[in-house]
């Protein structure tokens, strides 16, 4: 019974001194990818525009770094509410995040990221067009495996706005390349 909870403790150090391509102490990437966006509002339904999000990070340390992202709106989503046709786009994502690394493998870690947001989105209706915007505190988790020894790819979901009558969220396939 002891030797079952001691295992997974083992495991996760045993990851924690894995070499892999996280981000060491000074090192910079930059990376980006398509982004599939969730904008999910009480009483409509959801509508999911894309984008393209781009990120600039620096690390502070080993497996832990500050990161700059922004995104820009590829394509709009129209939903129907109460009959009428609806047009969703996001105009732009600027951010900063703290984002920690947990190497599990020679070539794969898994990380979490928290930090700030600021979003721009605009709704069209019948031709009358507006524009809102919000900050709110975000939070996600993602994961990244090595396709060479500069380069990575990642695949992560990120709650960028959690506001009482709507959310913004996205699931971002990317990858980033690691000075």
């Amino acid at each position: 019974m002891r030797i079952v909870k001691l295992l997974p403790l083992s495991l996760i150090l045993a990851g924690m001194t894995t070499p892999a391509l996280a981000v060491d102490q000074g090192e910079t990437y930059l990376g980006g990818g398509l982004g599939y966006a969730s904008y999910d509002e009480t009483g409509i339904e959801e509508a999911n525009p894309t984008a393209l999000i781009g990120r600039l990070g620096y690390g502070l340390a080993d497996h832990i770094a500050i990161e700059g992202r922004l995104g820009f709106g590829l394509t709009d989503d129209d939903i129907d509410v109460l009959g009428i046709n609806v047009d969703v786009n996001i105009e732009q994502i600027a951010g900063v995040y703290a984002v920690g690394y947990l190497p599990l493998a020679e070539q794969f870690s898994l990380y979490g990221l928290a930090g700030l947001t600021y979003a721009e989105g605009s709704i069209d209706v019948v031709g009358l067009n507006f524009d809102g915007d919000d900050t709110d505190f975000s939070y996600g988790v993602g994961a990244q495996i090595d396709m060479s020894e500069n380069v990575s790819g990642f695949l992560e979901w990120v709650q960028y706005l959690d506001e009482s009558s709507y959310e913004v969220s996205a699931i971002t396939l990317g990858a980033s390349y690691h000075f």
